[in-house]
C-alpha cells in the first residue's frame, strides 16, 4: 500500500491514509444504513429498516475496501497515461542522442509536450539540478512510476549509463519494441471487438425484441398483459447496460496516441 501511495502521487502517509478510509467508511455507511431506515420508516416498512442496520457491517466493510484501494486505481490510471505518451518521448530521447545532445540535455528536451511522461522526465531534471547523480534520479523514477513499460524502458537506458555501452542501439532498441508492442495491442483489441460486439447484440438488441414480442404473442392468447412499470424497468436495466457495456470497452482499449 505505500507504494501504491507513492505511485499514485498521493501526499498522504501510510497512517494518513488507513485514517482518511476509517472516517470515510464511517461516514458512507452511516449515511447508507440511515437513508435505508429513514425510507423504511417513511413508507412503514419493518423490512427495509432491517436491510438498512443489518447491511451496515457489509456495506461499511466494502466502503472501507475501496478506500484502501483507491490508490491502487490511481496508480494504475497515471501508468495508462504514461504509456500513451511513452514511446513518443522516448523517440524524442533518441532523436536528441543521435544529434550528439548530451543525455541530461535529451530529457530536458523530453520533458515537454508528452503529457504525464513530461511531469516524470521533469522530475528527473529536477533531482539532477538538486545535486542528485544522474543514475540515482534515474533509479528514483524507476521506483516510484506505476508503468511497467517505463520501468522497463529506463532500466536499460540505466543499464546502459553505468556500463557505458551506446545508449544511442538501446534507445533504439527500446523504441522499436514499444511500437511493436503498440501494434500487437492494437490488433489484439480488434480480435477482442468481435465477441464483444456479438454479446452485445445478443444482450442489448435480439434478446429484447424477441422478448417483448415473446410477451406480446403469449397476451394474447393467456390474456397476460405487459404492465407500463415493466416496460420502464427493461428501458432502465437496457440503459444501464449500455453504460456499463460502453465503460468496459473503453477501458479494454490500449492507450495508444494518433501521431
Amino acid at each position: 500500500m505505500k507504494i501504491d501511495l507513492m505511485q499514485s502521487k498521493s501526499s498522504l502517509s501510510l497512517r494518513e491514509h488507513i485514517a482518511v478510509s476509517l472516517r470515510t467508511a464511517v461516514n458512507s455507511t452511516a449515511s447508507l444504513s440511515l437513508t435505508l431506515a429513514a425510507m423504511g420508516i417513511i413508507f412503514k416498512k419493518v423490512a427495509i429498516v432491517k436491510i438498512g442496520l443489518l447491511s451496515t457491517p457489509a456495506i461499511f466493510l466494502m466502503m472501507l475496501y475501496t478506500s484502501l484501494y483507491r490508490p491502487k486505481v490511481q496508480a494504475k490510471a497515471r501508468a495508462r497515461r504514461v504509456e500513451q505518451e511513452l514511446p513518443y518521448a522516448m523517440r524524442h530521447l533518441l532523436i536528441e542522442i543521435k544529434s550528439g545532445v548530451p543525455l541530461y540535455n535529451a530529457i530536458v528536451a523530453a520533458s515537454e509536450g508528452y503529457g504525464e511522461c513530461s511531469v516524470e522526465l521533469k522530475q528527473i531534471v529536477c533531482e539532477i539540478n538538486a545535486g542528485k547523480p544522474e543514475t540515482q534520479a534515474l533509479e528514483d523514477s524507476i521506483f516510484r512510476n506505476p508503468s511497467v513499460a517505463y520501468r522497463r524502458s529506463f532500466w536499460q537506458l540505466l543499464n546502459a549509463v553505468k556500463t557505458g555501452t551506446n545508449i544511442e542501439t538501446s534507445l533504439d532498441n527500446t523504441v522499436k519494441n514499444m511500437l511493436k508492442d503498440q501494434l500487437l495491442s492494437i490488433k489484439k483489441y480488434g480480435q477482442e471487438l468481435n465477441p464483444w460486439t456479438l454479446m452485445y447484440m445478443m444482450f442489448a438488441v435480439i434478446m429484447p425484441s424477441l422478448g417483448i414480442t415473446f410477451f406480446m404473442i403469449l397476451s394474447t392468447f393467456t390474456g397476460m398483459s405487459l404492465s407500463g412499470n415493466m416496460l420502464i424497468v427493461l428501458i432502465i436495466g437496457l440503459s444501464l447496460f449500455q453504460l456499463m457495456f460502453m465503460n468496459l470497452i473503453k477501458t479494454k482499449r490500449p492507450m495508444v496516441k494518433a501521431q
